[in-house]
């Protein structure tokens, strides 16, 4: 559950990058990508240079999902973004993903 709050929390913060980081013209269109063309060119995060890299990565899966899939739920989303991250072995992403979800003030 809190992997879940810590995926939404980044989805949500990449959502709300500066407007350059958002315009699309510069992100290859994931228009033409079907499930398996978006799941075959996913990258991992740690992959990528810089954190605009990143927050790149994060709204091109964001406008992937809300035009191929228009219904799924953002519990959905995060589940789908989650399983690629596991797919892919991205051992860095996931590893900060567990540690962020830890609770600050242990018992």
């Amino acid at each position: 559950m809190r992997a879940i709050f810590t995926l939404m929390t980044i989805m949500l913060l990449a959502a709300s990058a500066p407007a350059a980081l958002a315009d699309d013209t510069d992100a290859p269109s994931v228009a033409a990508l079907d499930d398996a063309a978006f799941d075959a060119q996913f990258q991992c995060p740690e992959t990528l240079a810089d954190r605009d890299g990143r927050i790149e990565e994060i709204q091109r899966y964001q406008a992937w999902a809300r035009d191929h899939h228009p219904d799924w739920n953002l519990k959905k989303r995060l589940d789908v973004r989650y399983g690629l991250l596991r797919r892919h072995g991205c051992a860095v992403t996931l590893a900060n993903v567990a540690a962020s979800t830890r609770a600050p003030f242990g018992p």
